[in-house]
């Protein structure tokens, strides 16, 4: 969901996002935060000036991997931890920064059209370290839909670039809602420019999973390693492409403690399937 778009703001300074999960997060190589215990510490930010890409699956595990059962090399929690430390019955909902600068470097990454614009990619898995085929995948990929399209079918295998979805930093709608290039060339715009390279202290987008919420729901209701919650930990890889700058951010907020930022009530009710415009999704993976 675009956060500008939706005329909602989310503060994302320290002081702000303390009791939240931060996965990602500073700059020059300085990680700044520690998270609940049962879970890694946030990936400290590239220095996008040196280096332009960021990948979960390269980058140094905050403290090393093999601190608790199914930590590996990505970013990491305990289901325990994520569900009862964290969570405490309330649910997940991710946000991203975008922070770059108008640096000479030519985009890299798919359809960028400026040195603002940023790639992501995000795999979400549910792990079962008994029996793998329990582990339940979400994907947030291109190309992106909207929310009111529901969950996409998705094979849970990272295919990149051709699966980064492109945030921009300057964001054009046509009449419909549909994003369209500012400078006209698909037409006239009706809305925007608006800015979403708004820097480390508010969030541009913020993303759910009404399924992943309620599988989430369930393990606080009947417990970790249960039949219908026979998992372990929850695993997050995170790519970035693009980057010029080294101030992006990701960080997760529950509902609960969205309610007492403040923001607009209509933000918490994105648990509950509220439509974004332009808005991207975790996709869940198709089971055959």
């Amino acid at each position: 969901m675009s956060l500008p778009i939706a005329g909602v703001d989310v503060p994302s300074t320290p002081g702000k996002i303390k009791n939240g999960v931060v996965i990602y997060t500073g700059s020059d190589g300085k990680g700044v935060v520690t998270n609940f215990g049962g879970m890694d510490n946030a990936f400290p930010a590239v220095n996008g000036s040196k280096n332009p890409t960021f990948s979960s699956t390269t980058t140094k595990d905050p403290g090393g991997t093999g601190q608790f059962a199914g930590d590996v090399q990505s970013w990491d929690s305990t289901l325990q931890a994520f569900v009862f430390d964290f969570l405490q019955g309330s649910s997940p909902i991710f946000f991203f920064n975008q922070n770059d600068t108008n640096a000479t470097q030519e985009p890299t990454c798919p359809a960028a059209k400026t040195q603002q614009d940023v790639c992501v990619y995000g795999l979400l898995t549910l792990v079962d370290l008994d029996n793998p085929l329990n582990n339940r995948t979400f994907e947030l990929e291109g190309p992106t839909t909207l929310f009111s399209n529901g969950p996409q079918p998705t094979d849970g295998i990272p295919n990149l670039p051709s699966e980064f979805v492109l945030a921009k930093g300057d964001v054009c709608l046509d009449g419909v809602g549909n994003q369209i290039n500012c400078d006209g060339s698909q037409g006239p715009v009706i809305v925007g420019p608006i800015n979403h390279n708004l820097g480390a202290d508010h969030a541009a987008y913020a993303g759910f999973s009404d399924v992943l919420n309620a599988l989430l729901a369930t393990c606080g209701a009947e417990g970790v390693n249960t039949a219908n919650c026979p998992w372990d930990s929850i695993s997050i890889r995170f790519d970035l492409s693009d980057i010029n700058n080294g101030f992006e951010q990701l960080f997760i907020l529950t509902t609960q403690q969205l309610a007492l930022i403040p923001v607009p009530g209509t933000l918490i009710l994105l648990g509950a399937g509220l439509v974004g415009l332009g808005a991207s999704t975790w996709r869940r993976r198709q089971r055959g």
